[in-house]
């Protein structure tokens, strides 16, 4: 993928991305940036809980030059979406901003976030919310922990056909300090597994009992055949092959027969937000897997972290580590943080 290339794929591809929220007495201010379908303009349109909303575009985003470099119009890709809080329907729990009128058909790529201002309290310290999700931002902790919440409901119900309330037990691999697993609180057995201590021990402070540090590798501690769903959210992303290979194999193991994995990865549409010089697309096409290099979210002299990188690699990649003989494996794009792609490996009964 050539310069060129990328620009293409970029007005192809049309991502969009909701990077802030604020949450004020009597409105929501909702900002981010969105690249319109081939550069049309006209293209780009909002729906807040299905309904059309007003949308202010073209608004400075210099900061993307370093991501975009290859599309210089992203400086102004910018957009600002203002919520009047009593439009909103009394009863409504949570706001869904989307692309499309039927939010439905857009699922995987709506933003979701709740408007109790509960939900934004009674969070992990700055310095944890920074080591999962890359800022201390109280509201965007939220609002990607809640919509990745959402999204798996609808994986589960696609792929397991059953509501999350009813799928137990279920494991939180790489919980961190419980951004997405906080929010499957009904379900009572929910278990969650992190190699960082100080994320475990918040969680088993503010959520329950099932957490535990995991080690750098395998296995873990529970007996064959015990999930009925495992997740992974931004887990594979810092993983080596050989290591992926590894964890997705004792992943099965404790997963039950006819359950599911659903893990996210960095494909082309994470790959396109990483600026990298042509050598290393060319060197991707070719092994289907690249390691960026070291990722010091978890501190760059972290033991925990020494095998800590960042990763980008292709759907075909998976040929190579994951034993289909013993599985269904099924994919969807651009899911979490509307860039991650998704895998979703079913255990053969």
């Amino acid at each position: 993928m050539n310069f060129k290339d990328r620009k293409d794929f970029l007005l192809k591809t049309a991502p969009w991305c909701l990077d802030h929220l604020e949450i004020r007495s009597s409105e929501i201010i909702l900002s981010g940036w969105v690249v319109p379908q081939n550069g049309n303009w006209g293209s780009v349109k909002f729906f807040i809980n299905e309904k059309p909303c007003e949308v202010e575009l073209k608004m400075d985003r210099s900061d993307l030059l370093d991501v975009f470099s290859f599309w210089t119009s992203v400086e102004k890709s910018g957009f600002q979406i203002k919520i009047n809080i009593q439009s909103l329907d009394s009863d409504e729990e949570m706001v869904v901003l989307s692309r499309s009128p039927n939010s439905t058909e857009t699922k995987y790529s709506n933003y979701y976030f709740p408007i109790n201002e509960e939900f934004y309290k009674n969070l992990p310290s700055a310095y944890l919310r920074t080591q999962v999700h890359g800022s201390d931002s109280i509201s965007s902790y939220v609002l990607e922990g809640f919509s990745a919440h959402k999204k798996l409901e609808f994986l589960f119900q696609e792929h397991l056909g059953r509501n999350k309330d009813k799928i137990a037990p279920m494991l939180d691999w790489g919980c961190g300090c419980g951004r997405v697993c906080k929010y499957f609180l009904n379900n009572n057995r929910i278990y969650g597994v992190d190699i960082n201590k100080d994320g475990v021990d918040w969680c088993l402070e503010n959520i329950s009992s099932n957490f535990s540090v995991s080690e750098l590798n395998p296995p873990l501690s529970f007996e064959d055949n015990y999930f009925e769903a495992i997740y992974g959210v931004s887990i594979l992303t810092h993983l080596s092959l050989e290591d992926q290979r590894c964890w997705i194999e004792e992943l099965i193991r404790i997963t039950r027969p006819g359950g599911i994995i659903v893990l996210s990865y960095h494909g082309l549409n994470s790959l396109i937000r990483f600026n990298l010089p042509e050598e290393s697309f060319n060197e991707l096409n070719k092994s289907t897997y690249l390691n960026i290099g070291k990722s010091d979210s978890l501190g760059k002299d972290s033991e925990v972290g020494s095998k800590y990188y960042d990763s980008v690699q292709l759907a075909s990649s998976f040929d190579k580590i994951i034993p289909k003989y013993r599985t269904e494996v099924l994919f969807h794009e651009s899911v979490f943080g509307n860039h991650q792609d998704v895998v979703v490996i079913k255990k053969n009964s």
